[in-house]
């Protein structure tokens, strides 16, 4: 596993070695993969692309059979780079940008693309909300960012609707009341801030306070933590996420249980993307017969109807997979699942 447990990423990149340390002992007790039991080696990046890259060839060193990560998409295409000249398969669980899994063919995500992400909640906003024009606002220090923000915008404008301004800023020194202060001068239905939880708490709480009431939207960045800087009162926001814990399947419904009972409360789809990641890994390797790198790459492509925790699995020709997307919105002090998405 290779993600930020240092640096400005480990503060919430964290959650996902509790996952993926719960999802390899849930593989060990039930056997292990082919007779054998799983050692998880944890590397962190250090927040970083080249902590990311360097993480990576220290994996390679120590003979691992397949990476699980990262969390940012900047950190991912670092360490891809260096897991496919190598020839060992890579399964991310959170970096959606699509340029991950173009950088070849030993690379995979468990997580959906910004490319569909960014379809899906402009007909959200289009479909449900009825929104006519939208003002987007791009952190330029993030992959993420920006390749959400584009395909945001396309496909809102694909469908009907009116980009009235694209701000852009850096996270690392933010003007929320005059970039608000923009947005407010264009008056747009919506906002779409497709960025990290202080950034988008910042322009959010912001508009809040300048009384305007166009919907507040952002994508899979944010979640059930971004009421730790906007508060319990705040509502009417709207966010994308990989999985609900009400999605009310068996197997969903169980691995809340276990987790819960093992590690404790479930606050974000980061625990489930690791864990589907880690039981992606177990099939291939299964239908694989063996743990050669090679053949593990061929069986993960060959993936048709995993049935993960996020939903039922196939991949396409770039390794992204096809599967649902989930909105929810923050209201009264917790997450209100709204909808489903299929591909």
């Amino acid at each position: 596993m290779i993600t930020a447990k240092t640096g400005v990423a480990g503060k919430t990149n964290s959650l996902s070695f509790d996952a993926a340390r719960f999802s390899v002992d849930k593989i060990n007790s039930e056997g292990g993969i082919l007779g054998r039991s799983v050692e998880l080696l944890e590397f962190d990046n250090r927040s970083t692309p080249e902590g990311s890259a360097q993480a990576a060839r220290q994996a390679i060193k120590d003979g691992v059979v397949a990476v699980v990560g990262c969390n940012w998409s900047s950190h991912s295409l670092a360490m891809a780079d260096v897991l496919q000249k190598a020839g060992v398969p890579m399964v991310t669980h959170m970096s959606t940008n699509p340029a991950v899994t173009r950088v070849g063919d030993y690379i995979f995500r468990i997580c959906y693309t910004d490319s569909f992400q960014g379809a899906g909640l402009a007909s959200f906003a289009r479909r449900r909300l009825r929104d006519k024009t939208a003002v987007v606002l791009v952190d330029e220090s993030r992959t993420y960012s920006i390749g959400l923000a584009d395909t945001f915008i396309r496909s809102f404008e694909r469908l009907g609707g009116q980009i009235l301004w694209k701000g852009v800023y850096h996270a690392d020194s933010v003007p929320f009341a005059a970039i608000i202060g923009v947005v407010n001068r264009y008056e747009p239905d919506a906002l779409f801030v497709p960025g990290g939880y202080e950034d988008v708490s910042g322009f959010f709480l912001e508009a809040k306070r300048t009384g305007h009431d166009y919907h507040l939207l952002s994508g899979d960045g944010v979640g059930m933590k971004l009421f730790d800087y906007v508060g319990r009162n705040v509502s009417g926001i709207y966010f994308s996420s990989h999985w609900s814990r009400w999605v009310n399947t068996e197997l969903s419904r169980r691995f809340v249980k276990e987790y819960e009972q093992s590690v404790g409360k479930l606050k974000e789809d980061t625990s489930a993307l690791v864990y589907d990641s880690f039981m992606l890994l177990k099939d291939a390797m299964e239908r694989a017969g063996t743990v050669d790198k090679a053949k593990v790459r061929d069986a993960l492509a060959a993936t048709r109807g995993f049935k993960g925790i996020t939903g039922t699995i196939r991949f396409d020709e770039n390794g992204d997979p096809i599967k649902p997307m989930v909105i929810n919105e923050l209201r009264f002090g917790g997450i209100m699942f709204l909808e489903q998405i299929d591909p």
